[in-house]
């Protein structure tokens, strides 16, 4: 990674060329999203291969050249660099995308007008013979663009480094209360937590009485956000230039007093990330790794702190889910301080006044929430993995004439799969929402009523207690004898033939249509076609649910799979495999010591990949078995999910290193996505449980190794065996003298098997602590390959911090010409710190190997004795009288000069680590996108038959039935659950 740095930051070669294949481009709206990029993408190259989707453009080879500051594209037969197809400069390109089935295929966005947000961008689409080439291609444009953004000095922070600016705090909800107007009165907090105390002495009370551990008239313990955690959505357009907005008391302070209360429930973890956006605050719970509430600025209509709860504070936004005109609702939160607080409000206050300042700017690009472009960004995000489903609902709530129109053009063009169907829908969708975007008025221009989403009615849940299928259909048959039959939107627009329907002669009427006879129905007959109606819906729910657990399997392969991305070090052969297989599941496993060398020879042999986290859990067992520590070194045994539902005081710094901590590894890569969440929580526990070390750098990256390989409270059990059983938190305390010991002994090791080494770091004034610090705080998991890592943890677990020093001594021995060619302090830090850590896949192999052969724990307990027999002679003798004082200044200069030396050499790192995150962080976060997950076509084909059968059945019913029978939806609600909806008359 440090090579492709600094070949991003050398300067640009001038005309440099690539070979590639033009597939096309396209034009698109400046509020298209990234999540529909890959649809855009799909409709070029379709547009390419069939041409279906527009005119058709034929894909030709060109030479790309890159000629600082230019992007030309040429025809690759030409000889003449000035004929070409078309040419812009390198800075005005916002986005690559690589996301790609093919790998080959890359594309970028073009801006047209930097200066108009109005103004259309477009989307151009190449193909690279080899997908090698594609990320040498995005650099060098990059590395083009970079160098002509620094001479005109106009570089702009593009719209997605908000989400990485964003500020974050750790908050406890403590509930929501609905009040009367939109401002916040000075005793508002204050209140509510009065409220929230009185609830909860009422609700001790009726547990008391009821005997049971919760009661069941206690109010939701959730956000009133719905099932499973579906986050609000409000639309109140209020200023966000409101001088009140963190104002103090107001005249109508009875108005906004606290009315319904809902408070949270104690009894779950109800400790969140509270994060400040540009333009919005999300609320996300590292539980559940989804964000439970988001609100827009311009949503919020006043903040305000607690006065007497100091280390309370509050927002206040209109409340959809209450009737009535002037219903406002306030969301109350808690920090670990008050000075936590007033850090909140303070970049709460910053952040509205910028966001107004952008929103009153000429160039600022309007967008509400009842924007077309908007609603087809929200459809784009939800149709990962249920594409069919989400695209279905999403044309429902369009009016007839555009199902109609939507639906003849898709039929047209003939598609052979779900895929290409789908595809063709979102290109139409996308004309359509750009179409209706040109004439929109956003919410606030002008009164109007928004006929672009159509709010579908509250979804019924079925009683989880009724089994059978008559229960079912005795349930269904009471809500579609209320229901009214114009609720059940179709899913075409099209009435087909009745000879193709197998129920047609149940429902077609017979004679003559022109006629104007219609046959009249017997009970019977209506009997049948709802019986028959009511055995399909619950078909489709059974099906519904049975591809909600096989999306759930295939996430959690997926996601076992993307931890376990790195190359293993070693071949564990067949046998060895074996071997762990019978030692995991053996009985007494946990309660019968084993033969340590017999553990040993096995770890030697190898450890399977897939099994690596069960073997440390083994491992640990099998250590604390021989080992029994004093009851006074045992670690706190407070549960881990008692130690989630408290807030911590080092919250700063956990927040800070997620990001630096495995930036390039694709389960942490994604900003507060479900690894950072599950790295946080496991971090923010160790730092409740140990007091005295809290939370130090260093303790994110052993703690990220165990997540990769295990649960998130397998890790917690294993990051305790690592600090306490096997002594590591010694090296994390705050005086740090165990890291102290350890630098001595590794100096000592070089002084008597490397002289000419220490010799030369001697010379150049280089001590073990410049280099090697990271080694032991992180156990190498900073620096070096996951692979590598992982093996040096394999003998972790069996004999402790010994393993670190034979690997670092088998690094320098092996790497020693090279580091005595170095004739420089920076060059031998440079060459420790980035040039070391690049081992191929045999010297890591051969490092290994060394370390297995290797013993130095004898000598490694005699340096340390050595260690502390010169501390307590240098205490004991002391400086000599007339020199005491100078020597006591220069030995205390001399330490923080070397401490100063290593924080900036750490500092360093950080930054160049930051730099290569910032430099790939497009590219990442398009590869972080999850490939589209194809639903099984066979159950998925069933379903829509049988809702087309249904609406058919329904067209069919005459007009005169309609009065006497109410017919119901079922649908599937936001959490992904099967839900029956009824409209009430």
């Amino acid at each position: 990674m440090e090579g492709r740095d600094e070949k991003e930051n050398s300067p640009p070669r001038s005309d440099r060329s690539f070979s590639l294949t033009y597939i096309g481009w396209s034009s698109l709206d400046r509020r298209t999203t990234l999540p529909m990029l890959p649809w855009l993408v799909a409709e070029i190259r379709r547009r390419s291969e069939r041409s279906d989707c527009g005119p058709a453009v034929q894909p030709r080879g060109v030479q790309l050249v890159l000629n600082p500051p230019f992007v030309r594209c040429v025809p690759s037969g030409s000889n003449n660099s000035s004929v070409f197809i078309f040419e812009h400069k390198a800075q005005l390109i916002s986005r690559f995308i690589h996301n790609s089935n093919d790998l080959t295929y890359f594309a970028y966005l073009l801006r047209g007008q930097p200066d108009n947000p109005e103004s259309d961008m477009s989307c151009h689409v190449f193909q690279a013979c080899d997908p090698n080439q594609v990320p040498e291609v995005i650099s060098s444009i990059r590395q083009v663009s970079k160098s002509a953004l620094k001479e005109d000095t106009k570089s702009k922070q593009d719209a997605d480094e908000a989400f990485y600016n964003s500020q974050k705090y750790e908050v406890l909800y403590c509930g929501k209360v609905t009040v009367g107007h939109k401002k916040a009165t000075s005793t508002l907090i204050d209140d509510c937590i009065d409220k929230f105390r009185q609830h909860e002495v009422e609700r001790k009370r009726l547990r008391l009485l009821n005997g049971q551990r919760g009661s069941t008239e206690s109010p939701p313990a959730e956000f009133i956000m719905g099932e499973e955690g579906n986050p609000l959505s409000s639309t109140v357009n209020e200023s966000m230039e409101d001088p009140e907005v963190f104002g103090g008391p107001t005249r109508r302070r009875h108005a906004s007093a606290p009315n319904h209360v809902q408070p949270s429930d104690a009894d779950k973890n109800r400790t969140m990330l509270f994060q400040v956006g540009r333009f919005e605050v999300n609320l996300i719970s590292p539980d559940s790794k989804t964000v439970v509430l988001e609100k827009n600025f311009k949503d919020i209509s006043s903040c305000c702190q607690g006065i007497k709860q100091t280390d309370h504070f509050g927002f206040i936004c209109r409340d959809q889910s209450e009737s009535g005109p002037s219903q406002y609702c306030c969301f109350v939160f808690q920090c670990a301080s008050e000075s936590l607080v007033d850090e909140v409000m303070l970049t709460l206050k910053q952040a509205f006044s910028t966001a107004a300042v952008l929103q009153s700017s000429k160039t600022q690009i309007q967008l509400c929430e009842a924007c077309p472009m908007h609603d087809l960004h929200k459809l784009c995000e939800r149709i990962e993995g249920k594409a069919k489903l989400a695209i279905q609902k999403y044309l429902s709530q369009l009016t007839d004439n555009e199902q109609a129109e939507i639906f003849e053009r898709v039929q047209r063009l003939k598609s052979g799969s779900d895929q290409e169907e789908n595809e063709l829908v979102i290109l139409h969708l996308r004309h359509l929402c750009e179409s209706k975007q040109k004439s929109h008025l956003h919410i606030g221009e002008t009164p109007q009523v928004n006929t672009f989403l159509v709010l579908m009615p509250e979804p019924l849940q079925l009683a989880p207690e009724l089994r059978s299928v008559e229960s079912e259909l005795l349930i269904l048959s009471v809500r579609l004898s209320n229901s009214d039959a114009t609720e059940l939107l179709p899913l075409s627009p099209h009435n087909l033939d009745s000879g193709f329907d197998p129920l047609g002669h149940l429902m077609s009427p017979a004679g003559d249509p022109m006629s104007g006879k219609t046959p009249k129905k017997t009970g019977a007959d209506y009997r049948t076609l709802w019986k028959t109606a009511i055995h399909q819906q619950i078909l489709l729910l059974r099906m519904e649910k049975e591809n909600q657990r096989l999306e759930a399997s295939r996430d959690e392969l997926h996601i076992r799979k993307m931890k376990l991305n790195y190359q293993e070090v070693g071949q564990c052969s067949k046998d060895a495999q074996a071997l762990w297989e019978r030692k995991l599941t053996a009985p007494g496993r946990t309660t019968v010591p084993q033969d340590k060398e017999k553990v040993y020879h096995a770890l030697c042999q190898g450890v399977p990949k897939s099994r690596r986290g069960e073997v440390w859990l083994l491992l640990s067992h099998q250590h604390r078995l021989h080992h029994r520590l004093p009851q006074r070194q045992h670690a706190p045994d407070t549960p881990y999910h008692d130690l989630l539902k408290q807030l911590t005081a080092q919250q700063h710094a956990i927040l800070v290193d997620l990001g630096r901590t495995f930036p390039t590894h694709q389960y942490f890569s994604a900003q507060l996505g479900a690894g950072q969440l599950s790295l946080y929580n496991l971090l923010k526990a160790y730092s409740l449980l140990d007091t005295e070390v809290g939370y130090c750098q260093g303790i994110s990256f052993v703690a990220g190794v165990l997540l990769l390989h295990m649960s998130e409270e397998q890790a917690f059990d294993m990051l305790k065996f690592l600090m306490y059983d096997l002594g590591i938190r010694r090296q994390y305390r705050p005086d740090m003298v165990s890291l102290q010991v350890q630098m001595y002994q590794l100096s000592r090791l070089l002084h008597d098997y490397h002289r000419d080494l220490y010799n030369h770091f001697e010379e150049h004034e280089i001590c073990p602590s410049l280099y090697a610090a990271p080694w032991f705080l992180t156990l190498f998991a900073s620096q070096f390959p996951l692979g590598f890592v992982s093996r040096i943890f394999d003998f972790v677990f069996v004999q402790g911090t010994e393993v670190i020093f034979k690997v670092a001594l088998c690094l320098l021995s092996s790497h020693e010409g090279e580091i005595v060619e170095c004739d420089s302090f920076e060059s031998i830090v440079d060459y420790l710190k980035t040039t070391l850590s690049t081992l191929t896949q045999t010297e890591m192999e051969q490092t290994i190997v060394k370390v297995m052969e290797m013993d130095i724990s004898k000598q490694l307990h005699a340096y340390e004795v050595e260690y502390h027999v010169l501390q307590d002679e240098m205490l004991d003798s002391g400086p000599l009288p007339d020199d005491s004082d100078r020597l006591d200044k220069l030995e205390k200069t001399n330490v923080q000069l070397k401490k100063q030396n290593m924080d900036l050499l750490e500092k360093l790192q950080a930054a160049r680590q930051k730099i290569q995150t910032l430099e790939l962080s497009v590219e990442n976060f398009l590869s972080r996108e999850s490939k589209m997950k194809h639903m099984i076509r066979s159950l998925e084909q069933e379903r829509a038959a049988h809702q087309k059968t249904i609406e058919r059945m329904r067209l069919c019913l005459p007009p005169d039935t309609l009065t006497d029978v109410e017919m119901t939806q079922i649908k599937t609600g936001p959490n992904g659950k099967a839900k029956t909806a009824a409209k009430k008359p």
